[in-house]
C-alpha cells in the first residue's frame, strides 16, 4: 500500500510530464473524490496508506485527465452558484464568469417580483435553477436544441427540487 503523498506526486509528475498545467490541484481533486474527503484531508494524512483498490481507480482517472478530458466530466460534477450540478459530455461545463448574469438577475429584480424567464439552450440548466432557487416568486422555462441536455437540465432540476 502507497501513502497519498507518493501517489499524488507521482501522479502529478505523470500529468505534467504530459503538460497538464493544473496537474498539481487536479490529481488533488480526484484523489479526494476517490477517497471521499476534502483536500485538506489530503495534507494533514498525507502518509496515511490507500489501498491498492482505490489506488486503481485513481490511477484510470488520472488517465482520464492526461487525455484531456476535463475534471468536471470526470466527476460528473460542477460548482456553481451556490450549488452542485450534474455534468456530462451532453452540456458545457458551467463557467464561473456566468455566474454574473446570476448576480446581475438577482440585483436588478427583488424577492416578491414576479417575473418570467426563458433560459435558451439551457445545457445543464445551472443559470435558471440558480436563479429559480433565489427568486421563489419567478416562474422559468428552459429551452435546448438538445434531448440530451434537456435531459441533464431535468435531472439538475429534480435534484434541486425544482420541476
Amino acid at each position: 500500500m502507497s501513502n497519498i503523498r507518493s501517489i499524488l506526486f507521482d501522479a502529478k509528475k505523470y500529468l505534467m510530464n504530459s503538460s497538464i498545467i493544473s496537474a498539481s490541484i487536479d490529481t488533488e481533486i480526484l484523489l479526494s473524490s476517490i477517497l471521499k474527503k476534502n483536500r485538506d484531508y489530503l495534507i494533514l494524512n498525507s502518509l496515511a496508506k490507500i489501498d491498492q483498490n482505490k489506488i486503481n481507480i485513481f490511477n484510470k482517472l488520472v488517465e482520464r485527465r492526461k487525455k484531456g478530458e476535463p475534471i468536471a466530466y470526470i466527476l460528473k460534477k460542477k460548482d456553481f452558484w451556490k450549488s452542485t450540478f450534474y455534468v456530462d459530455k451532453n452540456v458545457l461545463i458551467p463557467r464561473p464568469d456566468t455566474e454574473i448574469l446570476i448576480e446581475e438577475v438577482l440585483r436588478k429584480y427583488e424577492k416578491n417580483k414576479k417575473i418570467s424567464i426563458l433560459d435558451i439552450g439551457t445545457g445543464s440548466g445551472c443559470m435558471i435553477i440558480s436563479i429559480l432557487k433565489e427568486r421563489k416568486n419567478f416562474n422559468g422555462f428552459a429551452i435546448d436544441v438538445s434531448k440530451n441536455a434537456i435531459n441533464v437540465a431535468k435531472y439538475n432540476a429534480k435534484i434541486h427540487q425544482l420541476e
